[in-house]
């Protein structure tokens, strides 16, 4: 029977890294990541069409486009402040951040199992996802194009971390994985991966 590796900030002694994904570099990952994106896209523009949103609020097209950016913008830092406190809360260890446009990213040198690592990656969007379709439901008319939005953003803007989280739950349980917000490393007990020897 396998079991489950537990979070750690140390790899144990017999693991060793058996693959690593450049998140910058990788070119399958990406794909993934960027299909996902423009598939979810597609789907809340078409949907957002079928809702007969509202194409302008009363206030203008400036204020309207000033207003969703910088909603836009505390979205991302909300989202990715919501990784960095999931990670703390499942690790103890403090993340890092970093801006790299068009990208903001939370890192951890912690070693997680594949289930905790799942978690972080879908907490933001599943989080921010229920509280931006509550609130889009009970704004006013005006707002609502803006909260849809970012309701878009959310969905279409979490693609990586669906997809991370699909590398993980992919990994053998005794797995251990490190995110550091510029690759993923995914770590094996020497004896649970003979092949790699």
């Amino acid at each position: 029977m396998e079991l489950r590796a537990r979070n750690t900030c140390r790899l144990p002694v017999d693991y060793h890294r058996r693959t690593t994904i450049d998140l910058k570099r990788n070119r399958g990952f990406n794909l993934w990541v960027q299909g996902t994106a423009g598939a979810v896209a597609v789907l809340a523009i078409a949907l957002g069409i079928r809702l007969e949103l509202p194409a302008a609020a009363t206030w203008g097209p400036l204020a309207t486009t000033v207003l969703t950016i910088l909603a836009g913008l505390c979205y991302l830092a909300a989202h990715e402040l919501t990784h960095g406190l999931v990670l703390r809360w499942r690790t103890g260890v403090k993340p890092t951040y970093a801006v790299k446009f068009p990208f903001v990213t939370t890192g951890s040198p912690a070693y997680l199992n594949p289930g905790t690592t799942t978690f972080v990656a879908l907490a933001p969007s599943l989080l921010w996802g229920a509280i931006l379709l509550t609130a889009l439901l009970l704004v006013p008319a005006e707002l609502r194009l803006t909260l849809y939005i970012l309701v878009v953003l959310n969905f279409a803007g979490s693609s990586g971390d669906y997809v991370e989280a699909a590398v993980a739950l992919r990994q053998p349980p005794e797995s251990l994985i490190r995110d550091d917000g510029k690759e993923i490393g995914i770590y094996r007990p020497r004896e649970s991966d003979p092949a790699t020897d």
